[in-house]
């Protein structure tokens, strides 16, 4: 019956330290050291007093469960506040790309002008002015458009690299914590509970 007990609270702690949305490919990485201590804990656990197991377990559940909350709530968090400014830059492009796209506008529209003279020599003329008139136009437009496309590329890497330290950060602080709640767990086992054991979550 103890057997049981332990596989399937064992069984719940790897549930605890797997289950995470959108970052469980993360946790699952930061896990691997994580689950030799869980591994250790069952024997721990399997072999110790059925008594003191079982208040070691009902102690270190919720806090395992907390870590893996809160791991789950700042990951989501490192990964919003990048979309939100990914979406926020990508409409400031786009209203950059509108200004770009009416100014070529009026400047084709100075040489569609000219279609309308049925005058071959009044039509060359008129597109050697157009284009006398906007050449400095379109080098500007050209100088322009590749500043704008520098400065996208630019702030799309800065807003991901500035995601990958949140999360990283989430990460090591969740393996961490776990890893200490383990040990904390395997004391337990083997010493029981502390009689004021208080152990920090955040």
């Amino acid at each position: 019956m103890q057997a049981s007990a332990i596989t399937i609270l064992s069984l719940a702690l790897i549930g605890v330290t797997l289950a995470a949305p959108r970052s469980s490919v993360v946790k699952a990485h930061a896990d691997n050291g994580i689950l030799n201590l869980l591994a250790q804990s069952n024997l721990l656990g399997s072999s110790g007093d059925p008594e003191i197991t079982t208040e070691c377990f009902n102690h270190f559940m919720p806090i395992l469960n907390e870590i893996s909350t809160n791991f789950s709530v700042e990951y989501e968090q490192c990964v919003n506040v990048a979309t939100q400014a990914s979406a926020n830059l990508s409409a400031e492009a786009a209203l950059n790309r509108a200004t770009f796209m009416k100014e070529t506008s009026a400047i084709c529209s100075d040489f569609t002008s000219c279609h309308s003279d049925t005058d071959n020599l009044d039509f060359f003329n008129c597109y050697a002015t157009a284009a006398s008139a906007d050449i400095n136009e379109i080098y500007n437009l050209s100088t322009d458009a590749s500043n704008a496309a520098i400065s996208l590329e630019g702030g799309l890497q800065q807003i991901k690299d500035t995601e990958n330290i949140c999360t990283n950060t989430a990460q090591s602080t969740y393996t961490e914590k776990t890893s200490e709640t383990y040990r904390e767990m395997n004391e337990c086992f083997i010493n029981g509970l502390p009689s004021a054991s208080t152990i920090a979550i955040n």
